[in-house]
């Protein structure tokens, strides 16, 4: 497939009009091309044309190249946080954590499956550049939603930072996982193991 019929396939263009695009299609269309051609080897600027729009554009949908690679993280993290926002204010902040980790997983599946990505895909995500953006957007989100959880109790910004902190580790830990069991390993599967090792720690 060459990059003008990606193009064709994914941006809506209107005689007269510039192309449109969705970002699920720019999504689609970028991880065609890094399936096809690698993901070092393809640029912002081969994404951009093959939807058919400006690299200004493209970078106002996606900051990195790297965040072509992880489109739902968001999403997700929308979700995390109105689950933890439902969690009772009594309950300790670990327990809520935890419940929403398990009750988000499913969730997350359902994400994925939205785009189903290959191996090329799968390979690049556990890159360092890949690994560094999506360890640093999760922590930064969980230390948000946990801010948001805690807002104006006594040290909640404190709390909040520490939760940032331990996401970080917790994102490195379900990397070094995945790499070791290969392309079958299940992230659910991590997380779990790397939980167990959090609840020995504050146990």
């Amino acid at each position: 497939m060459n990059s003008e019929t990606i193009a064709g396939h994914g941006a809506h263009s209107v005689l007269g009009r510039k192309p449109k695009s969705t970002p699920d299609e720019i999504i689609r269309i970028a991880w065609s091309l890094f399936e096809r051609d690698g993901f070092d080897s393809t640029t912002m600027a081969d994404v951009a044309m093959a939807v058919g729009i400006s690299r200004r554009t493209l970078f106002n949908y996606f900051s990195t190249k790297e965040a072509l690679l992880y489109p739902t993280l968001d999403e997700y993290m929308e979700f995390f946080a109105t689950l933890l926002m439902d969690r009772p204010r009594d309950e300790p902040l670990f327990h809520s954590l935890e419940y929403c980790l398990e009750h988000s997983h499913e969730k997350q599946i359902d994400l994925e499956d939205r785009f189903k990505p290959g191996p090329v895909v799968h390979a690049a995500r556990l890159s360092d550049g890949a690994v560094r953006y999506s360890r640093d957007h999760w922590a930064r989100e969980m230390e948000q939603a946990v801010a948001r959880r805690l807002e104006g109790q006594a040290g909640g910004a404190a709390l909040a930072g520490f939760v940032g902190a331990l996401a970080a580790q917790v994102w490195t830990e379900i990397t070094k996982y995945l790499k070791a069991v290969g392309p079958d390993a299940d992230i659910g599967e991590a997380l779990t193991e790397v939980m167990g090792s959090l609840r020995k720690l504050f146990s």
